[in-house]
């Protein structure tokens, strides 16, 4: 980007900043191409990029008051949209996770063949080995995770319950691996 571009994106922020409404426009078409384009590359993704490019433009137009004028506008809003991909990667990757969970460990025997309920009875077993192993705040977390325990989940903020369930799932398939001499 050419220094005379950068600098009419800096000085549209500013005017934004002070009020100016008509600077409104000019920023956000010299500003948009650019977090989207920086967003989608970031993500590798076009979708999860455009979504991310839009949270970024709508906190940065927000926030525009915020500005330090000192610095550069391009970079402010740039690292305002790294957050919003990081955001886009925590999404992601959470989706990821749900679906490694079992969603009924017990399981309905059903029309299963003898060697699926004795394959699933071994796995279940190397699970309840690998969860003894673990400490008992990082055992408890996961089972409330597995069974869908509404109690365990309840006494727990969200948020907080969502941390430590990521950092149990780490521990857990770093503990899976080492027992099962997996990579």
């Amino acid at each position: 980007m050419s220094p005379a571009r950068r600098q009419a994106i800096h000085d549209d922020m500013v005017r934004l900043a002070d009020g100016d409404r008509s600077a409104f426009d000019p920023l956000f078409d010299a500003l948009w191409p650019v977090v989207r384009r920086f967003c989608r590359r970031a993500l590798g993704d076009d979708a999860d990029g455009d979504d991310a490019a839009q949270e970024a433009m709508i906190r940065v137009l927000a926030r525009a008051g915020e500005l330090d004028r000192d610095r550069d506008a391009l970079t402010w809003a740039l690292g305002i949209a790294t957050w919003e991909c990081r955001t886009v990667r925590r999404r992601r990757q959470r989706r990821l996770d749900d679906r490694e969970l079992p969603t009924d460990l017990a399981g309905d025997a059903g029309d299963a063949r003898p060697d699926d309920i004795a394959a699933r009875r071994e796995l279940l077993a190397a699970a309840a080995d690998v969860l003894d192993s673990m400490s008992a705040s990082d055992a408890e977390t996961l089972w409330a995770s597995w069974t869908g325990d509404p109690e365990a989940r309840a006494a727990i903020a969200p948020a907080t319950f969502r941390k430590r369930l990521e950092r149990a799932l780490v521990r857990f398939r770093a503990a899976w691996r080492s027992r099962h001499d997996l990579p």
